[in-house]
Protein backbone atom coordinates (compact mmCIF):
# COMPACT_ATOMS: atom_id res chain seq x y z
CA UNK A 1 0.00 0.00 0.00
CA UNK A 2 1.30 3.56 -0.97
CA UNK A 3 0.81 5.85 2.21
CA UNK A 4 0.19 9.00 0.59
CA UNK A 5 -3.00 7.32 -0.52
CA UNK A 6 -3.81 5.09 1.94
CA UNK A 7 -4.15 8.43 4.26
CA UNK A 8 -5.40 10.53 1.60
CA UNK A 9 -8.50 8.34 1.13
CA UNK A 10 -8.53 7.92 4.98
CA UNK A 11 -9.03 11.24 5.19
CA UNK A 12 -12.14 10.95 2.88
CA UNK A 13 -13.79 8.58 5.00
CA UNK A 14 -14.68 11.66 7.18
CA UNK A 15 -17.13 12.98 4.11
CA UNK A 16 -17.90 8.67 2.62
CA UNK A 17 -21.24 8.66 1.46
CA UNK A 18 -23.01 6.33 -1.89
CA UNK A 19 -22.55 7.36 -5.47
CA UNK A 20 -25.78 8.58 -7.47
CA UNK A 21 -26.39 11.38 -5.77
CA UNK A 22 -25.66 14.82 -4.72
CA UNK A 23 -28.42 16.47 -2.89
CA UNK A 24 -26.18 16.38 0.25
CA UNK A 25 -22.94 17.39 0.80
CA UNK A 26 -21.25 14.59 1.66
CA UNK A 27 -23.08 12.86 -2.17
CA UNK A 28 -21.53 15.90 -3.87
CA UNK A 29 -18.01 15.01 -2.22
CA UNK A 30 -18.55 11.38 -3.42
CA UNK A 31 -19.83 12.04 -6.75
CA UNK A 32 -16.51 14.52 -7.30
CA UNK A 33 -14.18 12.33 -6.10
CA UNK A 34 -14.90 9.58 -8.00
CA UNK A 35 -15.44 11.58 -11.55
CA UNK A 36 -11.64 12.35 -11.06
CA UNK A 37 -10.83 9.39 -10.03
CA UNK A 38 -12.27 7.56 -13.74
CA UNK A 39 -10.52 10.79 -15.44
CA UNK A 40 -7.17 10.06 -13.36
CA UNK A 41 -7.14 6.48 -14.48
CA UNK A 42 -7.70 7.33 -18.30
CA UNK A 43 -5.13 10.25 -18.17
CA UNK A 44 -2.37 7.87 -16.21
CA UNK A 45 -2.60 5.86 -19.53
CA UNK A 46 -1.87 8.98 -22.01
CA UNK A 47 -5.74 8.59 -23.24
CA UNK A 48 -8.12 11.59 -24.61
CA UNK A 49 -11.18 12.11 -21.98
CA UNK A 50 -13.04 12.44 -25.52
CA UNK A 51 -12.11 9.25 -26.73
CA UNK A 52 -11.66 6.43 -23.92
CA UNK A 53 -13.43 5.83 -20.97
CA UNK A 54 -12.84 3.64 -17.60
CA UNK A 55 -14.96 1.22 -15.87
CA UNK A 56 -14.63 -0.35 -12.27
CA UNK A 57 -14.38 -4.43 -12.38
CA UNK A 58 -15.22 -6.11 -9.38
CA UNK A 59 -12.54 -9.11 -9.01
CA UNK A 60 -9.53 -7.37 -10.31
CA UNK A 61 -8.63 -7.66 -13.97
CA UNK A 62 -10.43 -10.88 -14.49
CA UNK A 63 -13.49 -9.22 -13.59
CA UNK A 64 -11.94 -6.27 -16.44
CA UNK A 65 -11.78 -9.37 -19.28
CA UNK A 66 -14.68 -11.86 -18.12
CA UNK A 67 -17.02 -8.17 -18.40
CA UNK A 68 -15.09 -8.28 -22.35
CA UNK A 69 -15.00 -11.64 -22.87
CA UNK A 70 -18.83 -11.94 -22.68
CA UNK A 71 -20.13 -8.44 -24.06
CA UNK A 72 -17.92 -9.04 -27.03
CA UNK A 73 -19.40 -12.82 -28.05
CA UNK A 74 -22.60 -10.94 -27.82
CA UNK A 75 -21.37 -7.62 -29.98
CA UNK A 76 -19.85 -9.67 -32.95
CA UNK A 77 -21.54 -13.51 -32.44
CA UNK A 78 -20.57 -13.90 -36.18
CA UNK A 79 -16.92 -13.65 -35.71
CA UNK A 80 -16.70 -16.52 -33.28
CA UNK A 81 -12.78 -16.87 -32.98
CA UNK A 82 -10.59 -15.14 -30.39
CA UNK A 83 -6.92 -15.37 -30.70
CA UNK A 84 -4.87 -15.49 -27.13
CA UNK A 85 -0.96 -15.33 -26.89
CA UNK A 86 0.93 -18.58 -25.20
CA UNK A 87 2.34 -16.62 -22.41
CA UNK A 88 -1.48 -15.51 -21.14
CA UNK A 89 -2.35 -15.09 -17.30
CA UNK A 90 -5.35 -17.42 -16.97
CA UNK A 91 -6.93 -14.52 -16.57
CA UNK A 92 -6.64 -13.45 -20.26
CA UNK A 93 -7.12 -17.46 -21.40
CA UNK A 94 -10.08 -18.75 -19.60
CA UNK A 95 -12.47 -16.64 -19.67
CA UNK A 96 -12.39 -16.65 -23.72
CA UNK A 97 -12.27 -19.99 -24.02
CA UNK A 98 -15.90 -20.01 -22.04
CA UNK A 99 -17.31 -17.40 -24.49
CA UNK A 100 -16.01 -17.79 -27.74
CA UNK A 101 -16.43 -20.32 -29.94
CA UNK A 102 -12.93 -21.12 -30.80
CA UNK A 103 -9.54 -19.74 -28.79
CA UNK A 104 -6.19 -20.31 -30.97
CA UNK A 105 -3.24 -19.75 -28.84
CA UNK A 106 -0.47 -17.32 -30.99
CA UNK A 107 3.16 -18.89 -30.58
CA UNK A 108 6.16 -16.86 -29.26
CA UNK A 109 9.67 -15.99 -30.71
CA UNK A 110 12.39 -18.85 -29.78
CA UNK A 111 10.77 -21.91 -28.29
CA UNK A 112 11.76 -23.98 -24.54
CA UNK A 113 13.45 -22.45 -21.81
CA UNK A 114 13.97 -19.08 -24.01
CA UNK A 115 10.41 -18.23 -25.45
CA UNK A 116 10.53 -14.21 -26.06
CA UNK A 117 7.77 -11.94 -26.71
CA UNK A 118 4.55 -12.59 -28.98
CA UNK A 119 5.75 -13.45 -32.83
CA UNK A 120 4.03 -11.02 -34.99
CA UNK A 121 4.89 -13.25 -38.14
CA UNK A 122 2.70 -16.33 -36.59
CA UNK A 123 0.00 -13.94 -35.45
CA UNK A 124 -0.70 -12.63 -38.72
CA UNK A 125 -0.53 -16.02 -40.08
CA UNK A 126 -3.51 -16.67 -37.95
CA UNK A 127 -5.11 -13.67 -38.79
CA UNK A 128 -5.24 -14.24 -42.16
CA UNK A 129 -6.34 -18.06 -41.64
CA UNK A 130 -9.27 -17.10 -39.51
CA UNK A 131 -9.77 -13.94 -41.86
CA UNK A 132 -13.35 -12.17 -41.58
CA UNK A 133 -13.80 -14.45 -37.63
CA UNK A 134 -11.34 -12.97 -35.61
CA UNK A 135 -13.06 -10.77 -33.05
CA UNK A 136 -10.62 -10.05 -30.65
CA UNK A 137 -6.64 -10.41 -30.28
CA UNK A 138 -5.75 -10.60 -26.11
CA UNK A 139 -2.36 -9.98 -25.48
CA UNK A 140 -0.48 -9.43 -22.03
CA UNK A 141 1.73 -6.17 -21.93
CA UNK A 142 4.25 -7.66 -20.02
CA UNK A 143 4.34 -11.46 -18.75
CA UNK A 144 3.78 -12.40 -15.33
CA UNK A 145 5.96 -15.27 -15.42
CA UNK A 146 9.55 -13.44 -17.26
CA UNK A 147 8.84 -9.77 -17.31
CA UNK A 148 9.03 -9.96 -21.02
CA UNK A 149 7.33 -6.53 -22.37
CA UNK A 150 5.39 -7.35 -25.59
CA UNK A 151 5.48 -4.84 -28.98
CA UNK A 152 1.97 -3.51 -28.74
CA UNK A 153 1.94 -1.36 -30.73
CA UNK A 154 3.42 -3.29 -33.32
CA UNK A 155 0.67 -5.69 -32.25
CA UNK A 156 -2.30 -3.13 -32.62
CA UNK A 157 -1.44 -2.01 -35.60
CA UNK A 158 -1.23 -5.79 -37.30
CA UNK A 159 -4.61 -6.61 -35.53
CA UNK A 160 -6.43 -3.62 -36.92
CA UNK A 161 -5.41 -4.39 -40.36
CA UNK A 162 -7.29 -7.44 -40.31
CA UNK A 163 -10.39 -5.79 -38.75
CA UNK A 164 -10.00 -7.25 -35.19
CA UNK A 165 -9.84 -5.68 -31.93
CA UNK A 166 -6.52 -5.52 -29.54
CA UNK A 167 -7.24 -6.65 -25.47
CA UNK A 168 -4.29 -5.83 -23.49
CA UNK A 169 -3.72 -7.26 -20.28
CA UNK A 170 -1.95 -4.26 -18.29
CA UNK A 171 -1.62 -6.11 -14.93
CA UNK A 172 1.91 -6.66 -14.79
CA UNK A 173 2.81 -3.83 -16.90
CA UNK A 174 1.18 -0.66 -15.63
CA UNK A 175 3.19 -0.27 -12.61
CA UNK A 176 6.51 -0.52 -14.39
CA UNK A 177 6.44 1.39 -17.59
CA UNK A 178 4.27 4.15 -19.39
CA UNK A 179 1.38 2.92 -21.31
CA UNK A 180 0.36 4.80 -24.60
CA UNK A 181 -3.70 3.84 -24.99
CA UNK A 182 -3.57 6.51 -27.77
CA UNK A 183 -0.14 6.48 -29.41
CA UNK A 184 -0.57 2.55 -29.47
CA UNK A 185 -4.24 2.59 -30.51
CA UNK A 186 -4.90 0.39 -27.92
CA UNK A 187 -8.84 -0.54 -28.19
CA UNK A 188 -9.17 -2.52 -24.27
CA UNK A 189 -6.89 -1.89 -21.68
CA UNK A 190 -7.44 -3.94 -18.39
CA UNK A 191 -5.61 -4.17 -15.24
CA UNK A 192 -6.05 -4.85 -11.26
CA UNK A 193 -5.62 -2.05 -8.68
CA UNK A 194 -3.83 -4.50 -6.12
CA UNK A 195 -0.69 -4.55 -8.62
CA UNK A 196 -0.33 -1.12 -8.80
CA UNK A 197 0.30 -0.44 -4.83
CA UNK A 198 -3.14 -0.20 -4.02
CA UNK A 199 -4.65 -3.42 -2.56
CA UNK A 200 -8.27 -3.34 -2.13
CA UNK A 201 -9.28 -1.32 -4.85
CA UNK A 202 -11.45 -2.48 -7.91
CA UNK A 203 -9.78 -4.18 -11.20
CA UNK A 204 -10.03 -1.42 -14.14
CA UNK A 205 -11.08 -1.94 -17.67
CA UNK A 206 -10.13 1.61 -19.79
CA UNK A 207 -11.39 1.22 -23.73
CA UNK A 208 -12.66 3.76 -26.35
CA UNK A 209 -16.05 4.43 -25.75
CA UNK A 210 -16.74 4.03 -29.60
CA UNK A 211 -16.60 0.43 -28.81
CA UNK A 212 -17.74 0.28 -24.84
CA UNK A 213 -21.13 2.00 -25.91
CA UNK A 214 -22.00 -0.95 -28.17
CA UNK A 215 -22.06 -3.13 -25.20
CA UNK A 216 -25.09 -3.77 -23.29
CA UNK A 217 -24.31 -3.59 -19.72
CA UNK A 218 -23.77 -7.31 -17.84
CA UNK A 219 -25.43 -6.22 -14.47
CA UNK A 220 -28.17 -4.34 -13.69
CA UNK A 221 -29.77 -2.70 -10.48
CA UNK A 222 -29.71 0.76 -8.87
CA UNK A 223 -28.06 4.17 -10.44
CA UNK A 224 -27.07 2.73 -13.54
CA UNK A 225 -30.90 3.64 -14.66
CA UNK A 226 -32.30 7.05 -15.67
CA UNK A 227 -36.28 6.30 -15.73
CA UNK A 228 -37.67 2.77 -14.66
CA UNK A 229 -41.23 2.00 -15.48
CA UNK A 230 -43.28 -1.72 -14.93
CA UNK A 231 -42.60 -2.66 -18.42
CA UNK A 232 -39.46 -1.06 -19.41
CA UNK A 233 -35.96 0.67 -18.51
CA UNK A 234 -33.49 3.31 -19.42
CA UNK A 235 -30.09 3.07 -18.66
CA UNK A 236 -27.88 6.38 -18.57
CA UNK A 237 -25.84 8.09 -20.85
CA UNK A 238 -22.76 8.04 -18.94
CA UNK A 239 -20.83 5.04 -19.52
CA UNK A 240 -19.29 4.66 -15.96
CA UNK A 241 -22.73 5.13 -14.87
CA UNK A 242 -24.16 1.99 -17.08
CA UNK A 243 -21.15 0.18 -15.28
CA UNK A 244 -21.87 0.66 -11.66
CA UNK A 245 -25.02 -1.38 -11.13
CA UNK A 246 -25.09 -0.95 -6.91
CA UNK A 247 -21.97 0.87 -4.94
CA UNK A 248 -18.75 0.61 -6.27
CA UNK A 249 -15.94 0.10 -4.40
CA UNK A 250 -15.48 3.62 -3.32
CA UNK A 251 -12.75 3.97 -1.28
CA UNK A 252 -10.80 1.26 -2.94
CA UNK A 253 -11.16 3.91 -6.19
CA UNK A 254 -9.98 6.50 -4.50
CA UNK A 255 -6.87 4.86 -2.70
CA UNK A 256 -6.40 4.05 -6.65
CA UNK A 257 -6.73 6.80 -8.06
CA UNK A 258 -4.58 8.63 -5.35
CA UNK A 259 -1.41 6.15 -6.48
CA UNK A 260 -1.89 6.85 -9.98
CA UNK A 261 -1.34 10.68 -9.20
CA UNK A 262 1.61 10.11 -7.00
CA UNK A 263 3.13 7.51 -9.89
CA UNK A 264 2.76 10.42 -12.37
CA UNK A 265 4.35 12.99 -10.31
CA UNK A 266 7.41 10.53 -10.39
CA UNK A 267 7.07 9.62 -13.75
CA UNK A 268 6.74 6.22 -15.32
CA UNK A 269 9.37 6.88 -17.55
CA UNK A 270 11.50 6.98 -14.47
CA UNK A 271 10.14 4.15 -13.23
CA UNK A 272 10.72 2.10 -16.03
CA UNK A 273 14.65 3.02 -16.55
CA UNK A 274 14.96 2.47 -12.76
CA UNK A 275 13.70 -1.40 -13.16
CA UNK A 276 15.13 -2.45 -16.03
CA UNK A 277 18.63 -1.18 -14.53
CA UNK A 278 17.48 -3.78 -11.91
CA UNK A 279 16.47 -6.53 -14.27
CA UNK A 280 19.88 -6.07 -15.61
CA UNK A 281 21.94 -6.13 -12.33
CA UNK A 282 19.47 -9.65 -11.44
CA UNK A 283 20.46 -11.28 -14.56
CA UNK A 284 24.33 -10.27 -14.60
CA UNK A 285 23.86 -11.91 -11.03
CA UNK A 286 22.25 -14.83 -11.08
CA UNK A 287 24.10 -15.70 -14.58
CA UNK A 288 27.03 -16.27 -12.46
CA UNK A 289 25.29 -18.81 -9.70
CA UNK A 290 26.10 -22.45 -10.35
CA UNK A 291 23.38 -24.37 -11.79
CA UNK A 292 20.97 -21.36 -11.74
CA UNK A 293 18.50 -21.35 -14.79
CA UNK A 294 16.55 -18.48 -15.95
CA UNK A 295 13.26 -18.39 -18.25
CA UNK A 296 13.08 -16.65 -21.23
CA UNK A 297 14.61 -13.94 -22.90
CA UNK A 298 17.27 -12.90 -21.38
CA UNK A 299 17.85 -9.40 -23.34
CA UNK A 300 17.21 -7.24 -20.34
CA UNK A 301 15.98 -4.50 -22.66
CA UNK A 302 12.84 -6.52 -23.05
CA UNK A 303 11.89 -7.52 -19.44
CA UNK A 304 10.60 -5.84 -16.25
CA UNK A 305 9.52 -6.42 -13.02
CA UNK A 306 10.12 -10.12 -12.95
CA UNK A 307 12.54 -12.71 -13.47
CA UNK A 308 11.77 -16.32 -12.94
CA UNK A 309 14.53 -19.14 -12.17
CA UNK A 310 15.28 -22.85 -11.17
CA UNK A 311 18.22 -24.29 -9.32
CA UNK A 312 19.12 -27.61 -10.82
CA UNK A 313 18.00 -30.90 -9.03
CA UNK A 314 16.04 -28.60 -6.42
CA UNK A 315 12.40 -28.57 -6.42
CA UNK A 316 10.78 -24.94 -6.66
CA UNK A 317 8.76 -25.16 -3.81
CA UNK A 318 12.17 -26.28 -1.32
CA UNK A 319 13.65 -22.74 -2.97
CA UNK A 320 11.01 -20.78 -2.27
CA UNK A 321 10.58 -21.96 1.17
CA UNK A 322 14.44 -21.55 1.77
CA UNK A 323 14.51 -17.92 0.49
CA UNK A 324 11.43 -17.38 2.85
CA UNK A 325 12.51 -19.06 6.08
CA UNK A 326 16.19 -18.58 6.13
CA UNK A 327 16.79 -14.95 3.84
CA UNK A 328 13.79 -13.30 4.38
CA UNK A 329 12.82 -13.00 0.67
CA UNK A 330 9.52 -13.65 -0.51
CA UNK A 331 9.22 -15.19 -3.90
CA UNK A 332 6.30 -17.46 -5.54
CA UNK A 333 6.79 -20.39 -6.90
CA UNK A 334 4.43 -23.25 -9.26
CA UNK A 335 3.09 -21.89 -12.33
CA UNK A 336 2.05 -18.24 -11.77
CA UNK A 337 -1.47 -19.27 -13.13
CA UNK A 338 0.43 -19.46 -16.17
CA UNK A 339 0.41 -23.01 -17.22
CA UNK A 340 0.59 -23.29 -20.85
CA UNK A 341 3.56 -20.67 -20.75
CA UNK A 342 5.24 -22.38 -18.18
CA UNK A 343 5.15 -25.94 -19.33
CA UNK A 344 6.73 -24.44 -22.97
CA UNK A 345 9.90 -23.14 -21.32
CA UNK A 346 9.77 -26.51 -19.10
CA UNK A 347 9.48 -28.93 -21.81
CA UNK A 348 13.57 -29.16 -22.35
CA UNK A 349 13.42 -30.63 -18.68
CA UNK A 350 10.02 -32.47 -19.18
CA UNK A 351 11.16 -33.93 -22.49
CA UNK A 352 14.81 -35.02 -20.49
CA UNK A 353 12.51 -37.09 -17.64
CA UNK A 354 12.35 -41.06 -18.32
CA UNK A 355 8.80 -41.16 -18.73
CA UNK A 356 6.36 -43.44 -20.64
CA UNK A 357 5.89 -41.72 -24.33
CA UNK A 358 1.72 -42.24 -23.36
CA UNK A 359 2.21 -40.97 -20.43
CA UNK A 360 -1.14 -37.59 -20.70
CA UNK A 361 -0.52 -34.47 -19.62
CA UNK A 362 -1.91 -33.56 -17.03
CA UNK A 363 -0.10 -36.43 -14.89
CA UNK A 364 2.94 -35.42 -16.98
CA UNK A 365 3.02 -32.17 -15.61
CA UNK A 366 2.56 -33.45 -11.96
CA UNK A 367 6.55 -34.23 -11.87
CA UNK A 368 7.37 -33.04 -8.94
CA UNK A 369 10.69 -31.39 -9.36
CA UNK A 370 9.91 -30.08 -13.02
CA UNK A 371 6.40 -28.55 -12.52
CA UNK A 372 7.19 -25.39 -11.92
CA UNK A 373 9.73 -22.37 -10.75
CA UNK A 374 10.69 -19.48 -8.26
CA UNK A 375 9.72 -16.05 -9.53
CA UNK A 376 11.35 -12.97 -8.03
CA UNK A 377 9.33 -9.36 -8.28
CA UNK A 378 10.50 -6.01 -8.31
CA UNK A 379 8.97 -2.80 -7.80
CA UNK A 380 9.16 1.03 -6.38
CA UNK A 381 10.16 -0.46 -2.95
CA UNK A 382 13.33 -2.27 -4.61
CA UNK A 383 17.07 -1.52 -4.25
CA UNK A 384 20.77 -2.62 -5.94
CA UNK A 385 21.15 -4.36 -2.63
CA UNK A 386 17.90 -6.13 -2.56
CA UNK A 387 19.13 -7.97 -5.78
CA UNK A 388 22.66 -8.57 -4.15
CA UNK A 389 20.98 -10.61 -0.99
CA UNK A 390 19.25 -12.67 -3.47
CA UNK A 391 22.32 -13.46 -5.19
CA UNK A 392 24.07 -14.09 -2.40
CA UNK A 393 21.33 -16.61 -0.74
CA UNK A 394 20.48 -18.58 -3.94
CA UNK A 395 24.55 -19.49 -3.82
CA UNK A 396 24.47 -19.75 -0.35
CA UNK A 397 21.48 -22.29 -1.09
CA UNK A 398 23.25 -24.14 -3.87
CA UNK A 399 26.05 -24.68 -1.33
CA UNK A 400 24.38 -26.11 1.40
CA UNK A 401 21.63 -27.55 -0.65
CA UNK A 402 22.03 -31.39 1.42
CA UNK A 403 21.78 -29.66 4.84
CA UNK A 404 19.07 -27.38 4.24
CA UNK A 405 17.22 -30.62 2.21
CA UNK A 406 17.20 -32.72 5.66
CA UNK A 407 15.94 -29.56 7.39
CA UNK A 408 12.65 -30.13 5.28
CA UNK A 409 9.64 -32.71 5.15
CA UNK A 410 8.02 -31.99 1.63
CA UNK A 411 4.16 -32.21 1.58
CA UNK A 412 2.11 -33.83 -0.75
CA UNK A 413 0.38 -30.38 -2.17
CA UNK A 414 4.27 -29.72 -3.16
CA UNK A 415 5.20 -27.50 -0.39
CA UNK A 416 7.96 -28.21 2.21
CA UNK A 417 7.31 -27.58 5.89
CA UNK A 418 10.55 -26.92 8.24
CA UNK A 419 11.00 -29.45 10.43
CA UNK A 420 11.72 -26.91 13.41
CA UNK A 421 10.52 -23.88 12.31
CA UNK A 422 7.13 -23.81 11.10
CA UNK A 423 5.03 -21.24 12.91
CA UNK A 424 1.27 -20.50 12.42
CA UNK A 425 0.33 -17.49 10.57
CA UNK A 426 -2.12 -16.54 13.83
CA UNK A 427 1.12 -16.20 15.66
CA UNK A 428 2.83 -13.60 13.08
CA UNK A 429 -1.02 -11.70 12.91
CA UNK A 430 -4.44 -12.47 14.72
CA UNK A 431 -6.70 -10.14 13.61
CA UNK A 432 -9.25 -10.79 16.64
CA UNK A 433 -6.12 -10.41 18.96
CA UNK A 434 -5.41 -6.44 17.72
CA UNK A 435 -9.10 -5.96 17.51
CA UNK A 436 -9.30 -7.01 21.34
CA UNK A 437 -6.42 -4.92 22.10
CA UNK A 438 -8.03 -2.01 20.66
CA UNK A 439 -11.43 -2.57 22.02
CA UNK A 440 -9.75 -2.90 25.44
CA UNK A 441 -8.17 1.06 25.74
Amino acid sequence: MMQPALETATAYLQHYANTHSTVHTSAKITSSVMQWAHQRIVTFLHADLTRYASILAGSGTTAAVNRIASGMAVLRPERDVVLVSMMEHHSNDLPHRQHAGLVEHIPLEMEGTYAGEIDLQALEQLLIKFKGRVNYVAVTGVSNVTGIINPIGKIAALVHRYDAYLLVDGAQMVAHMPVHLERDDIDLFVFSGHKIYAPGSPGVLVGKQSLLSKLEPNQLGGGMVSLVTPYSYQLEESLEAREEAGTPNIFGTVILACVLEVLDQIGMEAIFTQEQALIEQVIKNLSGCPDLKIYGDTDSTRRVGSIAFNIADMDHGLVAALLNDYYGIAVRNECFCAHPYVKEMLKEELFSLDIEADTDEEELFQVNLKRGMVRASFGLYSSAEDIETLGKALRDIVEKREAYLACYEPQQDGSYLHKHFNPAAESLFDPRQVLADYLSL
